[in-house]
């Protein structure tokens, strides 16, 4: 079975696909963006992906979080993976010998109080392994941590992210939903809950639903229909599996005027 992430071998998407299975395990397959991934596994049977949906520090994936939406995938698990990063140079180099570094826009947002510290330019490349690709004696590459080791490379500074606590969710996707079994005793359950049309109380009404079932939801994220200005869709990861009350909670708001498909249900992964 195929494994597909973001690449090169060294992203933090190979680095959470390695902590959900190991290369002995299943084929892993790199691809150059999260649009390939997504793609790649949502034409692919016998294949899964790993795929970032949530950064505790910049939000919501969005490509992903639509990618939802538009193609046939759905949830069948979700990890966490604390973000480390480090900045790599030449060797024998030090911090006074960088002027400028490379890294993609996420990475530069994360460690942008390092940059502005040391006085670094900066530039934006595909993927945080390809800035290593830039590296002279005085440019350096963000990359995560224990990443440029794999090559050649040995980190300057080591965890340089702005914040500590930087943690990125990553969701397990297959074109497949989960089995019956498979969700018995699930913890979470990711729904999209669409309007059919817009109205007063919108939001209100959707979580008024899980309260009245006292159901706590750890995630609430809107994204536009694509269709007109001002209208949305509502992902809610409900920390329940598929019960009695969630069935009666998607009841009530079908009979509210709200399609709601159920993406995946699914236990967090150490």
């Amino acid at each position: 079975m195929k494994l597909y992430y973001l690449g090169p071998k060294g992203t933090f998407s190979y680095l959470a696909a390695k902590q959900y299975k190991s290369e002995s395990e299943m084929d892993f397959e790199a691809k150059s963006n999260l649009y390939e991934v997504v793609q790649a596994v949502s034409n692919d049977d016998n294949s899964i992906a790993v795929v970032p949906i949530e950064n505790s520090i910049e939000g919501t994936i969005n490509i992903v979080a639509d990618a939802l939406t538009q193609q046939n995938i759905f949830a069948q698990g979700e990890l966490h993976l604390d973000i480390q990063f480090a900045l790599y140079g030449s060797q024998g180099a030090t911090v006074n010998d960088i002027s400028k570094v490379y890294s993609i826009a996420p990475a530069i947002s994360q460690t942008s109080q390092y940059i502005q510290k040391q006085g670094f330019t900066y530039d934006y490349v595909d993927s945080t392994i390809k800035s290593l690709e830039k590296i002279t004696n005085h440019v350096g590459a963000i990359a995560p941590l224990g990443s440029g080791e794999a090559y050649g490379y040995s980190p300057i500074e080591e965890n340089i992210q702005d914040f500590p606590h930087n943690v990125t969710r990553f969701l397990v996707v297959s074109n497949q939903p989960s089995s019956i079994e498979d969700v018995e005793d699930a913890s979470d359950t990711l729904l999209l809950i669409t309007p059919q049309f817009d109205k007063p109380g919108l939001l209100a009404s959707i979580l008024n639903t899980f309260v009245l079932f006292n159901i706590n939801l750890s995630w609430i994220e809107s994204r536009p229909l694509k269709t007109q200005l001002g209208m949305y869709h509502f992902f809610v990861q409900a920390d329940t599996p598929i019960n009695e009350d969630l069935a009666k909670v998607i009841k009530i708001l079908n009979t509210l005027d709200f399609q709601v498909s159920i993406i995946g249900s699914f236990n967090k992964l150490s």
